[in-house]
Protein backbone atom coordinates (compact mmCIF):
# COMPACT_ATOMS: atom_id res chain seq x y z
CA UNK A 1 0.00 0.00 0.00
CA UNK A 2 2.98 2.35 0.08
CA UNK A 3 3.87 2.35 -2.87
CA UNK A 4 0.86 1.46 -5.36
CA UNK A 5 3.34 -0.67 -7.17
CA UNK A 6 4.64 -4.49 -6.92
CA UNK A 7 7.27 -6.34 -8.68
CA UNK A 8 7.44 -10.22 -7.66
CA UNK A 9 11.72 -11.32 -8.10
CA UNK A 10 12.05 -15.58 -7.98
CA UNK A 11 15.12 -17.42 -8.42
CA UNK A 12 12.80 -20.30 -10.02
CA UNK A 13 11.87 -20.67 -13.40
CA UNK A 14 8.97 -18.75 -14.83
CA UNK A 15 5.31 -19.52 -13.64
CA UNK A 16 6.28 -20.93 -10.59
CA UNK A 17 6.29 -19.74 -7.12
CA UNK A 18 6.63 -15.92 -8.14
CA UNK A 19 3.07 -16.30 -10.41
CA UNK A 20 1.28 -18.68 -7.39
CA UNK A 21 2.50 -15.18 -4.95
CA UNK A 22 0.93 -13.01 -7.56
CA UNK A 23 -2.05 -14.72 -7.94
CA UNK A 24 -2.67 -14.79 -4.58
CA UNK A 25 -1.69 -10.87 -3.79
CA UNK A 26 -4.16 -9.42 -6.87
CA UNK A 27 -7.22 -12.14 -6.44
CA UNK A 28 -7.37 -13.78 -2.83
CA UNK A 29 -5.69 -10.44 -1.25
CA UNK A 30 -7.96 -8.08 -4.19
CA UNK A 31 -4.41 -6.49 -4.03
CA UNK A 32 -5.22 -4.53 -7.41
CA UNK A 33 -7.29 -1.99 -6.12
CA UNK A 34 -3.91 -0.67 -4.45
CA UNK A 35 -1.84 -0.71 -7.65
CA UNK A 36 -1.02 2.49 -10.03
CA UNK A 37 0.97 0.45 -12.18
CA UNK A 38 1.33 -3.23 -13.70
CA UNK A 39 2.25 -5.49 -11.22
CA UNK A 40 5.48 -7.57 -12.66
CA UNK A 41 7.51 -10.40 -12.13
CA UNK A 42 11.14 -10.96 -12.50
CA UNK A 43 12.42 -14.61 -12.50
CA UNK A 44 14.84 -17.23 -14.09
CA UNK A 45 15.15 -18.08 -17.38
CA UNK A 46 12.71 -21.11 -18.90
CA UNK A 47 15.78 -22.87 -19.55
CA UNK A 48 17.79 -25.63 -17.95
CA UNK A 49 21.31 -23.85 -16.41
CA UNK A 50 24.47 -24.65 -17.02
CA UNK A 51 26.84 -26.14 -14.37
CA UNK A 52 28.55 -24.18 -11.95
CA UNK A 53 28.04 -20.44 -10.91
CA UNK A 54 28.43 -19.49 -14.33
CA UNK A 55 24.94 -21.24 -15.48
CA UNK A 56 23.37 -18.67 -12.25
CA UNK A 57 24.78 -16.05 -13.55
CA UNK A 58 23.58 -16.19 -17.24
CA UNK A 59 19.76 -17.96 -15.84
CA UNK A 60 18.74 -16.25 -12.20
CA UNK A 61 18.17 -12.23 -12.08
CA UNK A 62 20.91 -10.22 -11.60
CA UNK A 63 21.70 -7.20 -8.72
CA UNK A 64 21.33 -5.27 -12.58
CA UNK A 65 18.36 -7.38 -13.17
CA UNK A 66 16.57 -6.48 -10.48
CA UNK A 67 17.43 -2.88 -10.71
CA UNK A 68 16.62 -2.29 -14.16
CA UNK A 69 13.35 -3.81 -13.65
CA UNK A 70 12.59 -1.63 -10.53
CA UNK A 71 13.70 1.62 -12.31
CA UNK A 72 10.97 0.30 -14.78
CA UNK A 73 7.87 0.09 -12.50
CA UNK A 74 8.79 3.32 -10.45
CA UNK A 75 8.73 5.14 -14.00
CA UNK A 76 5.33 3.43 -15.12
Amino acid sequence: QKTNRLLVVDEDVPGGASAYILQQVLETQGGYRFLDATPGTLTAKAHRPAYGTDGDYFSKPSVEDVVEKVMAVVAE
